[in-house]
């Protein structure tokens, strides 16, 4: 089946999983509570002048309704990503301390949920940013990591997928 060298590696992993299984719960909540704190704050300070200073000050965005709802949208997107891509991380790793081999078909497809999100976020993210400073190099640099990242989580897939059929084979085969 395995070289005693894999099985060790396989034991390393999975101790490794299991104590970044709980931090990367911790980066979900840290991210789903960012995103709706963000939004809260944003939606408020169209209420209170208070609330708008302090929310401009901390977003770094002009003083502009645009630029506001702009900037809260921005900041939205980029946790609500996060979050996405610490939930596929915290389930890969789930799955890593469960199933025989991390190269699962469901492991592929986690990558491939956050390879869409980046390439979707990509495009809003480079115009919301465009809106907030009327920076088109910022714009294009946003655009450009966020491609940058769904290109590499889309190999991940691949590479997952593939690794999936071989070890299915694989233990077929024995």
């Amino acid at each position: 089946m395995y070289q005693p060298a894999m099985r060790g590696d396989l034991h390393t992993l999975k101790r490794v999983c299991s104590y970044a299984s709980v931090v990367m719960l911790i980066g979900e909540i840290a991210f789903l509570v960012l995103a709706v704190a963000v939004l809260v704050m944003g939606i408020a300070s169209f209420v209170s002048d208070d609330i708008r200073e302090t929310f401009v000050s901390l977003i770094k965005c002009g003083e502009s309704d645009l630029s506001v709802i702009a900037g809260m949208l921005e900041l939205t997107v980029i946790f609500t990503a996060m979050f996405i891509t610490v939930k596929a991380i915290h389930d890969i790793m789930d799955s890593i301390l469960k199933e025989h081999s991390p190269f699962v078909e469901e492991n592929a497809g986690r990558f491939k949920t956050v390879s869409i999100t980046f390439l979707v976020c990509s495009a809003i993210l480079a115009v919301l940013e465009y809106l907030i400073r009327e920076d088109a190099i910022m714009a294009v640099c946003m655009f450009l990591v966020c491609i940058l990242i769904s290109v590499v989580m889309y190999c991940l897939t691949i590479v997952f997928r593939y690794g999936s059929i071989l070890q299915d084979e694989s233990d077929h085969t024995l």
